[in-house]
Formats: C-alpha cells, structure tokens, sequence
C-alpha cells in the first residue's frame, strides 16, 4: 500500500519535515555525481558499516569512536531514486502531523536518535563481521511512524493499492494501514534470520522494526505539552472535520471487493488460469451463495459468470445500507 495522505490537520508549517526532505535530496544529487570508486568510498565512508559500529561500541582502543557518527550520517544516503522516494513519501504523508505533536526542536531529537537507534540494532543483528554499508532514512522514518500509530489513533490515510495491472485508491484507518507495514516487516524480518528466503537481501528490516517500536515507546514517554491544539471545528485528536469516517470505510471495502470480483470476471472470460486461480480463492465465499442461483454464459468462446456480475451488485447494494447506517448517526 502506497500512503497518498492523510486525515490530520496540523497548525504548523512542517518546516524540518521539509528540510530534511531537501537534504536527503541535496545529498543523493551528490552521489549523482559521483562514479565507481568516489561513489564506493564515500558510502563506505558515511554509511553505517556494522563492523566498524560495533567495533566502536567495543573496548577495542584502535577502533575510532567517530565512527558512531555514521549511525547519524548514514540516514541521509539512499542507495536509489525508489529508495529515496518511497523514504520521503512516508516522511511526508506522516512526519508532518508528527512534527506538529511534538514541536520542532524534540522532532527532530526523535528522528535522528531514533534513526541511530533503529540502525544500531540492524548492525548488531548483521553482526561483526558484516562490512556492508547501512543507508537509508527508514530506520528514522520508521520512529516516526511508530509515534504517528500512538498519537493519532482515530486519523485515516488514503493509500494506492495496485490490484492486478491497476492502481486504485482507498481510505483506511491510520492504525490499520501502520499495523499491516509493522507486521509485514517483522514478519521479513523473521524470515530474512531463518534464511527461508533471500527477498529481504540487503534491505535494513530490523531497523524498519526497531525503529517503529521506539517511535510507539517515545510517543508513549514524550511530554503532551507540546501537542498541536485542533482548528476550530476539527474533531478530537486534529483530525479534519472533512475527515474520512466508518462510512468511507464501508465503502472504499465495497470498492476493493468490486475490484477484485471485476478482475474474476475478465480473467476467467478470457481464460487467464495463473492469474484467475488466486484472485478466485479470495472471491470465492462471497461468489458462492449466487452461483447456485444464476447460470455462467458462454459468449464469444469465453465464460461470463453471471452470478459474479450480480454479486457485484449485491456488494455495493449492502455497503450502501451498512454506510447509511453510519450517516444517519
């Protein structure tokens, strides 16, 4: 799920949200420029190697303490322009209302010491021995995310879904969409130390852990005086007036079902069987009640399932009811 926005209503300009974003920027324009060699060196230079991280941490007196300074330094080098736009898209959708919480100056404090802390504990879970450099915001954008779950539990955000060769954006529940990226993770995670798989090759997971879990720990410890105040006519916790609600819910749902029993229908006309097969299985016990009531068609030398059609509609017809449910109160 991609975040687009979401539903919090800050009172102040996002300044170092902002700041940080140009220099993560400024600072891969930079690696641009450099070629083979310069490139090596300078990340191998500013990036976090946990060999040398933990070899500072240790009582070993030929081991520089500077290098601890990489833990810092490392959080604004990114390896590619999809590590970095997928890094400052999260800062943005979720650091602003962040910030805002928490007021500029510890804002800051909570993502670089989050961001060091998130990346001591990959470097510690690499080992060291691991001479691979460790880059990326992630560890601190995860603390930021992990103090947006605890701060704004009622706040909704607009994610993009790609669902089979199409993209289609819904509105859930902040909580919701948090919980899902932090399970995922962890679950690599686990994954990635079992060696069931190599998908989570060198991508900082457990920093991406940690990190969340020290943004919902200092969330939960950060004083509450420097909370942002809702405009007039927010509702409780900053969120908008406008704000998304149960209802939008029930119907960006009927939307992703919808979705999905369109996908069936097309697959299965146009006899696509690999993709068919998954997108059946999810669809199957809402599918399965009409398929005894209505017929498939053979059209044109594919099969048109009917019932599949018509559950569609039966889809949409209960959401309406159940959202309506919800307006009326």
């Amino acid at each position: 799920m991609i975040p687009l926005s979401e539903s919090v209503d800050t009172r102040r300009q996002p300044i170092v949200t902002q700041v940080i974003i140009v220099l993560c920027c400024a600072v891969f324009l930079y690696e641009l420029t450099l070629r083979g060699v310069a490139l090596d060196r300078f990340v191998e230079r500013w990036g976090a190697v946990p060999r040398l991280v933990l070899a500072a941490l240790s009582a070993n007196p030929q081991a520089p303490r500077s290098d601890l300074v990489t833990l810092f330094t490392s959080q604004f080098i990114h390896a590619g322009f999809l590590h970095l736009g997928g890094n400052m898209l999260f800062l943005w959708v979720f650091g602003r209302a962040v910030e805002d919480r928490l007021g500029r100056a510890l804002y800051i404090v909570v993502y670089l010491i989050g961001g060091a802390l998130a990346g001591l504990v990959q470097c510690l879970i690499s080992g060291p021995t691991e001479t691979v450099p460790l880059v990326g915001a992630s560890g601190a954008i995860a603390t930021i995310l992990g103090a947006y779950f605890i701060s704004y539990p009622a706040a909704w955000v607009r994610v993009l879904v790609p669902v089979l060769f199409f993209f289609w954006a819904f509105d859930l529940p902040a909580v919701l969409v948090l919980a899902f990226w932090f399970v995922s993770q962890f679950f690599s995670g686990i994954t990635a130390i079992t060696h069931a798989s190599r998908a989570t090759d060198n991508v900082a997971i457990w920093a991406h852990v940690a990190g969340f879990l020290i943004g919902v720990a200092s969330a939960k410890v950060l004083p509450t005086s420097t909370l942002a105040l809702p405009k007039s006519g927010a509702l409780a916790m900053g969120k908008r007036a406008n704000a998304p609600g149960p209802a939008r819910l029930i119907s960006s749902i009927a939307d992703l079902l919808a979705l999905l029993l369109g996908a069936r229908v097309v697959l299965r006309f146009l006899g696509v069987a690999a993709l068919f097969a998954p997108v059946a299985a999810l669809t199957e016990p809402i599918v399965d009640p009409f398929r005894e009531l209505l017929p498939a068609l053979r059209v044109g030398g594919g099969v048109l399932e009917v019932y599949t059609l018509v559950a569609m509609v039966a889809v949409y017809l209960i959401a309406g009811l159940v959202g309506q449910l919800f307006v009326r109160r």
